[in-house]
């Protein structure tokens, strides 16, 4: 441990550390703690981030001289040490009666440590505060996120990077976006100041969900922020879709076949970007009957989560033979939900004959699962018709 002190001191000196994560805690109070480099008012500093196993994260600025102390006297209460510098990467393990395995590898480099100091930096700045966050609870009056919201900005935070990652698929400064099912319009009011505050354009997006009490509270919200692009909808996303067709079409954890109808109408209507977070997909689980898989089916949590997995799947290919390009990603800390996929498609140029054999290949799999899915029964039918 001091020949490890000494070359993290050293990396301290020379502005050269980027990160500490001590992990697996001995007394399972906290899930983790992490040091990271931060500048306060000019003045470099450590910030330590304790999360805890109730959801909250407490936030500490440390000076330089305070950093190793601090460190060494937590580490002991860890199984594991991650240290991150430019230089050099180091792994400490330790166990139960505190013997340690020191290890040490490649450091990052400057190029990368470049590039890891612009990730860390939010679209949303965590020490600045923003109307629409603290009307929705997720931040006090004066700018702090609170301690049981800060997995809820941090889900806000990765989606807007996921955004911001697709915008170059969207031409022009007039957007039309629909968020279907949108619930309490957390994303959408995210989106909405990404693009007409930081990236001035202009942006009409409709907010679609059957909770009246829900949409009213959101659209006096709005209506407070000034928020003059964000128009509400309360109804059936079949009996009340905006006339205009929209570039991007955002769904988060819609439930079960919802999720179908978002993908469906998104495709319908030509969106050229789709974001959609699946949830509780119970559909296929009283589907599904397949002899091959009956050594999973038998076990009623395995049959659920495979049901779950072989449901996005399909809807997967399904969005790849309508024309798009499609990703799944965990967005956010499966620690944090386990409702943490997401399926991003985006419009391409995909050939014709790869479309259908795709939904070729979508068919024989029906088949041989017993599985009839909404999704491709809504493609079928014009669009707002269920």
């Amino acid at each position: 441990m001091e020949k490890l002190r000494e070359k993290l001191d050293k990396e301290l000196n020379n502005g050269d550390f980027v990160k500490a994560v001590l992990s697996g805690s001995f007394d399972k109070s906290v899930k983790k703690t992490v040091y990271e480099p931060v500048s306060v008012s000019g003045k470099t500093m450590i910030r330590r981030d304790t999360f805890t196993h109730d959801g909250k994260d407490i936030r500490k600025n440390l000076d330089i001289g305070q950093f190793l102390p601090d460190l060494e006297q937590r580490c002991v209460n860890f199984r594991q040490m991650n240290v991150l510098c430019v230089s050099f990467s180091s792994e400490v393990l330790r166990s139960k009666k505190g013997s340690l395995h020191i290890s040490y590898g490649k450091g990052v480099g400057r190029t990368d440590a470049a590039d890891n100091d612009r990730k860390k930096n939010y679209i949303l700045d965590p020490t600045e505060k923003y109307g629409f966050l603290v009307m929705l609870g997720i931040q006090d009056k004066d700018g702090r996120v609170k301690d049981k919201k800060q997995s809820k900005f941090r889900q806000i935070n990765r989606f807007l990077e996921i955004v911001k990652d697709v915008t170059a698929k969207l031409q022009g400064d007039d957007l039309i976006i629909w968020d279907l099912c949108c619930g309490k319009c957390y994303l959408s009011f995210a989106v909405y100041y990404y693009y007409t505050q930081i990236l001035n354009k202009s942006v009409t997006l409709y907010c679609v969900d059957r909770k009246s009490d829900v949409i009213a509270e959101c659209a006096e919200y709005a209506e407070k922020l000034g928020f003059s692009g964000m128009k509400f909808i309360c109804g059936d996303v079949f009996k009340c879709l905006p006339e205009r067709d929209p570039d991007m079409v955002l769904s988060l954890h819609a439930c079960d076949t919802a999720t179908d109808i978002v993908l469906s109408e998104a495709v319908k209507r030509s969106a050229k970007v789709i974001l959609s977070s699946p949830c509780c997909q119970h559909e296929l689980a009283g589907q599904l009957d397949c002899p091959d898989l009956s050594f999973i089916t038998k076990e009623p949590v395995l049959k659920q989560k495979l049901a779950a997995i072989i449901t996005d799947a399909l809807r997967c290919k399904l969005l790849y033979a309508s024309g798009y390009s499609v990703t799944t990603l965990e967005f956010i800390d499966p620690d944090e939900t386990p409702k943490n996929l997401l399926i991003r498609a985006e419009k391409a140029a995909i050939p014709k004959k790869t479309r259908e054999k795709e939904i070729k290949e979508y068919e024989e799999l029906c088949t041989r699962l017993n599985a009839d899915p909404l999704m491709r029964k809504l493609l079928q039918r014009p669009t707002g018709q269920i």
